[in-house]
């Protein structure tokens, strides 16, 4: 029944995805973050959704008129040298078998995340992108958390199958970074009950985060905790629910999370920890004698053997920067950090420029949110290998679409000033103008 449900949903919004394609991009997202067909158990799960939902929404940016392809490339430019450099590294790539179809997921998430900045013309499509990015990861939050609740947190919450987020760890880290854009939400929902549940699904969601026992994604949180008090407005508030929230949760979850907890004190005595060091140690120096670094997927026996300390110790990077660097050498971690980088800083840009506007308030804060959720993925991806996620490139290009928005916006203002300034000037010309009119046509009374 999920499969027929699914699939007559899908299939009716196909042709909408030409005619519409921005509505085609949205319906990508959705499949890429959410992974909807793998919740169902029969023939929807494996059907190329995603691939047809592609084709159809490039077929329909070729032949639409309300797309901005130019700027799009201008700003998408860093993102695009990486995946270029990724080909090359994938050329010399020491497990080029695993290799090839890694970069081929990566070049179609960077592809259709064009596309979609394409799309995004305007701020009511911005907004409409973020709901619908947001909402598809948070969906896994509002589950996991009532999970984690109902079974006294004694269970981990893991993410959908065959996704870039089934890892508990990686699921947790993600929704870290969904949090902050959670707050967006909640600023921006007009209806008290729409408000309430989002800050009901936020909770779950953090509930979620404890429930995965992560412990990458419990520095991540606590990272954005304060990033999320400079950031906001109301701090005073915002202070008080993270503090309810982390009290609550803290006495929901059993002794066993805390004393996974108190591990990151005491890596040294960690298995897992000291093998995920093992791989960055072997990411260096892979990165050292290769400058292409190992290409894709590179954790194999026989590589580990070649450059690991130690040879039997087999894991993958378990960090987006030891991912980078073991995966594209020095040149491939200088092009991600960059990336990093740069949306921080075009979010910068839109805070800085931002109207003193309802959207203008609401665009700067959005602004701030990506950097919070920014924040999330540096520190908690420091230990999970989510370096190619959608979400972490759907994030950038909000950013980038929000840059331009705000770009836009003072060329209106201005134009509609100097408009308002020229009624001004005939309105002060025009009595002095009739008066002279009067007096013309009219003899004046003393005369």
């Amino acid at each position: 029944m999920r499969d027929i449900a699914l699939s007559l949903i899908l299939i009716g919004f196909m042709p909408v995805s030409i005619v519409r394609p921005f509505i085609g991009a949205l319906v990508f997202a959705v499949i890429s973050l959410a992974n909807p067909h793998r919740l169902t158990w029969g023939f929807a799960f494996s059907l190329p959704w995603a691939m047809a939902f592609a084709v159809l929404t490039v077929l329909g940016l070729l032949f639409n008129r309300e797309r901005m392809i130019g700027d799009s490339i201008r700003r998408y430019l860093p993102m695009l040298i990486y995946l270029a450099w990724m080909g090359i590294t994938t050329v010399f790539a020491l497990e080029r078998d695993s290799a090839i179809p890694s970069l081929e997921t990566v070049a179609k998430i960077h592809l259709m995340c064009l596309v979609t900045l394409c799309l995004v013309t305007d701020w009511r499509k911005c907004k409409q992108l973020v709901w619908v990015s947001v909402c598809s990861i948070a969906f896994y939050g509002l589950k996991g958390g009532i999970f984690t609740i109902t079974g006294g947190g004694q269970y981990i919450v893991w993410g959908p199958i065959d996704s870039a987020i089934r890892d508990n760890n990686h699921l947790a880290v993600g929704l870290v970074m969904m949090l902050p854009m959670m707050y967006w939400l909640y600023m921006q929902a007009k209806a008290r009950w729409l408000k309430l549940f989002i800050a009901f699904s936020a909770f779950m969601c953090m509930a979620s985060i404890f429930g995965s026992h992560s412990r990458s994604a419990f520095l991540g949180i606590a990272a954005i905790s304060i990033f999320l008090l400079l950031k906001s407005r109301h701090k005073v508030v915002v202070g008080i629910v993270i503090t309810i929230s982390f009290g609550v949760l803290a006495s929901v979850m059993p002794g066993s999370y805390w004393d996974r907890m108190e591990t990151i004190e005491t890596y040294q005595e960690d298995a897992s920890a000291m093998g995920r060091i093992n791989t960055w140690k072997t990411a260096i120096n892979i990165a050292s004698q290769r400058i292409t670094g190992g290409g894709f997927d590179f954790y194999s026996p026989d590589v580990f053997a070649r450059y690991a300390p130690e040879p039997n110790n087999v894991h993958s990077s378990h960090s987006i920067y030891f991912q980078a660097l073991g995966e594209h050498g020095w040149i491939g971690f200088a092009l991600f950090v960059f990336i990093l980088v740069y949306t921080w800083f075009q979010c910068r840009h839109a805070i800085k420029y931002s109207q003193d506007s309802e959207d203008g308030h609401a665009q700067a804060l959005l602004a701030r949110m990506i950097q919070v959720s920014i924040i999330g993925l540096c520190v908690g991806g420091a230990f999970v290998n989510i370096g190619n996620w959608d979400m972490v490139y759907y994030l950038a290009i909000t950013a980038l679409a929000l840059a331009r928005i705000v770009d836009q916006a003072p060329r209106r203002d201005h134009s509609h000033s100097d408009a308002v300034a020229g009624l001004r000037t005939a309105e002060l010309a025009l009595p002095t103008a009739t008066a002279g009119s009067a007096a013309r046509t009219f003899p004046s009374v003393d005369r």
